[in-house]
């Protein structure tokens, strides 16, 4: 019987891409420096050094603040601009960036119908503060059990140490818990291999990696089908839908 559902946050609850590219489009539009590059081109490179960056941030070794900053020294150089406006372009991505959120379809209904039968946890690559902040900005924070980062753990997804952290908080056993998260690395493989059901989270329509390691969702709707899919992991793997 499965007694817990835990939850990837950023790009499964709360848009992140779509959100980080209208960011990448606002600070485009406002410093000439990124004018040649097509957005497409920025969004690549920015993913690149976000990903570079991001360990240290979401371990808590340096700022997001810091991270941001550097992330567009880089961004302004790989444009052939070394000393671009590194730190206004960062102040206009992240108040562009949180102004352009939004949940995803579905993710607070979803949440909520789980919660009355089993226990919620959100486990992500983050700093406490930033995942707290999209919580309560969405509507999440009263229903979720426990908030599991990176930060506060010290290891990050796909680390074992991440999931067994927030199966205790939960007093969960992996057996009775299923992971749903968009990360196929991060989320499904951790989760497996912590000893989880996982369901890999896949609303942009990505190839399916292992059908036969973890099932596949592309919508939290209709919410009473998803929530029924997911708590029928207690009769083995989750139906894909």
């Amino acid at each position: 019987m499965i007694r817990a559902v835990l939850f990837d946050l950023d790009d499964t609850l709360v848009d992140h891409r779509d959100a980080t590219r209208a960011a990448l489009a606002g600070v485009r539009a406002r410093f000439p420096a990124f004018a040649a590059m097509p957005l497409d081109e920025l969004a690549a490179a920015n993913q690149r050094i976000l990903e570079a960056l991001h360990t240290d941030v979401a371990l808590g070794r340096t700022t997001a603040t810091d991270a941001r900053i550097e992330r567009y020294r880089r961004l302004f150089a790989a444009a052939g601009q070394p000393d671009g406006r590194a730190g206004a372009a960062a102040e206009l991505h992240r108040r562009t960036y949180v102004a352009a959120r939004r949940r995803v379809d579905g993710a607070l209904e979803l949440v909520t119908a789980l919660r009355a039968h089993v226990r919620v946890a959100v486990v992500t690559n983050n700093t406490v503060a930033e995942q707290r902040e999209k919580l309560a900005s969405f509507g999440f924070a009263p229903e979720i059990d426990a908030l599991v980062t990176s930060e506060e753990v010290g290891v990050a997804k796909p680390d074992a140490r991440i999931f067994n952290a927030a199966l205790a908080r939960v007093e969960c056993d992996a057996a009775a818990a299923v992971m749903v998260g968009d990360s196929w690395h991060h989320d499904v493989l951790g989760a497996v291999a912590a000893g989880l059901r996982a369901v890999w989270f896949n609303r942009h329509g990505g190839a399916h990696p292992d059908p036969f390691i973890a099932p596949q969702i592309e919508s939290f709707t209709p919410t009473e089908t998803v929530a029924a899919a997911l708590l029928a992991a207690s009769r083995g793997r989750p139906a894909a839908l």
